[in-house]
């Protein structure tokens, strides 16, 4: 009750008390899940980091810096196939399956689940094939040997039988983080204690591939078994069932293609950077090459894991037509990223050389001025971590294909400009100029969504005004 004797609704209430007139029940709600969910990942990924430094250290330092640059290209190689055919049905099951929970809809959450669930087998199948044939395009360019190619075929098809996200999406909707951890531990554990095995038995490279293989397997079987557990074995299979999905979620097949483009895309300089530098430099540079990539992403994982928290909580606030809560949760979020990105790189540059001694032996310390060119191209990446989730709620993933597109434009011109004058680091400052021109299009993009009216309409008319609006109308 206010002084005047009036009665001041909790409505009220809450726009007084926010700064700006944002409704503070809304936004406290939204930060405790985004702050429970991180707490989660942050202890998953925390524990999955220190293990992925320590079997990278093992494996790097059984095989030296020839071996491991070899061990490092088939990897690559066969995680570049995954990257190209495999769909990020995850963010499927999210973007339209917060909309189907809202409605009480159960019926069609079972089609849509089934329908993503079809797409990764079909694109494991794809994959797998494709893995096999492709083999034999890259031996010439990698110099691989007959043995080579055979590991490299056997490995890209076990490891594309392995892919799938669906199980990992309906975690995330069902906000079951806490069984995501347990869920995404298991394959670094697998890989630790594989090798510490094959470390300790004196195992070369066909025995560390296997060890990956063999994670990448348990982690997929762990994840549907999570599923299953709490969600049973309901997702609805089967033609009538596919063309329901469809029906049902309008753009469905636009906004699955999309994600999966810019998906391919965002992976597009790791994979084709290291493959590249194995081609030009040999598979020496190209190992710690990776080994740099691979720690600069390490030490932004911690702020990068919001990412599977912020998500869900665009898409029901998109859903729920939250525009206010929205842009002051986007807005907090991207000020904290951008803090941190600025720690990253200080952090590279002062204890970099140290840091690949303390991970990698001393062999690898030439690696540093890579670790720190890509600890650049990484901050950029963390300051702008919330922008792709942020168009993805609003169905604005074609904004996020085609600035990836333009990225990959970009970073292949520079790969073919600098590779041959400069080696490796050439790949690292194309890997910067394409982080920065990749940022400058989504934020200017994000800036365009923000000033937006507040939209009117039930969530479903919002969300599929948003699908189909899509990239093709928007500048």
């Amino acid at each position: 009750m206010a002084a005047n004797g009036t009665i001041v609704t909790n409505d009220a209430a809450g726009a007084e008390d926010a700064a700006g007139g944002l409704p503070r029940d809304g936004r406290i709600g939204v930060f405790k899940r985004i702050g429970r969910n991180v707490g989660w990942l942050l202890g998953g990924r925390g524990f999955a980091g220190v293990v992925s430094l320590a079997y990278l250290a093992i494996a790097a330092r059984a095989m030296g810096p020839d071996r491991f640059g070899s061990f490092t290209l088939i990897l690559t190689y066969g995680q570049l196939i995954a990257n190209l055919v495999q769909f990020q049905s995850w963010k499927g099951v999210i973007r339209f399956g917060a909309l189907h929970l809202a409605e009480d809809r159960p019926d069609r959450l079972a089609r849509l689940t089934g329908f993503t669930a079809t797409l990764d087998l079909a694109s494991a199948l794809i994959g797998a094939a494709l893995a096999v044939v492709g083999v034999h395009l890259a031996a010439p360019l990698l110099h691989w040997s007959a043995q080579e190619q055979n590991r490299a075929a056997l490995f890209g098809a076990v490891l594309l039988l392995s892919t799938g996200a669906t199980a990992t999406g309906m975690l995330r909707l069902f906000d079951r983080f806490d069984l995501l951890t347990l869920t995404e531990a298991v394959a670094p554990l697998v890989r630790l204690v594989g090798a510490i095995g094959v470390w300790a038995l004196g195992g070369g490279v066909v025995a560390f591939l296997t060890v990956w293989a063999i994670a990448a397997l348990a982690q997929a079987i762990a994840g549907w078994a999570a599923v299953i557990a709490i969600h049973g074995s309901r997702l609805s299979f089967g033609r009538s069932a596919f063309a329901g999905a469809v029906a049902e979620n309008r753009k469905l097949w636009r906004f699955m293609l999309q994600t999966n483009l810019s998906n391919s895309l965002s992976l597009f300089w790791l994979q084709t950077g290291t493959l590249a530098v194995g081609a030009v430099a040999g598979p020496a540079a190209a190992g710690g090459f990776r080994i740099a990539d691979r720690l600069a992403k390490g030490i932004a994982k911690p702020v990068e894991t919001i990412t599977r928290a912020l998500y869900p909580e665009l898409a029901r606030l998109v859903a729920s037509n939250d525009r206010a809560t929205l842009i002051a949760v986007f807005k907090r979020i991207t000020w904290i990223a951008a803090s941190l990105a600025l720690v990253l790189v200080v952090i590279a540059g002062v204890g970099g050389s140290l840091i690949l001694s303390l991970i990698a032996g001393r062999q690898f310390a030439f690696a540093h001025v890579y670790l720190f060119l890509l600890a650049i191209a990484a901050a950029i990446d963390l300051s702008g971590f919330a922008l792709e989730p942020f168009h993805n709620a609003h169905g604005r993933a074609g904004r996020v294909l085609r600035s990836r597109a333009v990225g990959a434009g970009v970073y292949a011109l520079l790969l073919a400009v600098l590779l041959p004058t400069v080696g490796a680091i050439g790949a690292a400052i194309a890997a910067i100029v394409t982080s920065l021109v990749i940022f400058v299009q989504l934020a200017l993009s994000a800036r365009q969504l923000l000033g937006r009216p507040l939209e009117s309409g039930t969530p479903d008319e919002i969300a599929v005004a948003s699908l189909e609006s899509g990239v093709d109308s928007q500048p």
